[in-house]
């Protein structure tokens, strides 16, 4: 994993590998509940730091959790597309870091656009109404 990537990554990772929702992984370093969002960077975390994922027991409230979208991101040529599973409630900037590195575009200046409105990476799947299958057109 670099070090630029989000810990989202490591969740849908165990939640697949697991058989779980990712809405029922938690990351901890030592006593601190990890965010999804955050970045091996951000936390400061090395190679040598052990991170303990902990699968939640299934509660009522958790069968109401939202379930993962899958979003399809389409850059300008048929081969530059790219599905994304991803909670309602994690921000874009996942799906756009995700697609950049998939296409091997990390550095490259890129648009993300969802029903022709541009974004800008802090909004959350929820809040834009969007639903599986939706379709983020990517331009730059």
């Amino acid at each position: 994993m670099r070090k630029s990537e989000p810990l989202q990554r490591v969740v849908d990772h165990m939640a697949t590998h697991l058989g779980v929702s990712p809405s029922r992984i938690l990351l901890l370093f030592g006593e601190t509940e990890l965010s999804p969002t955050a970045t091996p960077r951000t936390l400061k975390l090395g190679v040598a730091d052990i991170i303990d994922c902990v699968v939640l027991a299934s509660s009522p409230e958790a069968s109401e959790m939202p379930q993962l979208l899958q979003l399809r991101v389409q850059g300008k040529e048929k081969h530059q597309t790219l599905e994304v599973s991803l909670s309602p409630d994690s921000p874009l900037k996942t799906l756009m870091s995700r697609y950049e590195e998939a296409m091997g575009l990390s550095g490259h200046k890129l648009s993300f656009f969802f029903d022709g409105t541009k974004l800008s990476g802090k909004e959350l799947p929820a809040d834009l109404g969007m639903e599986s299958g939706d379709l983020i057109e990517v331009w730059g």
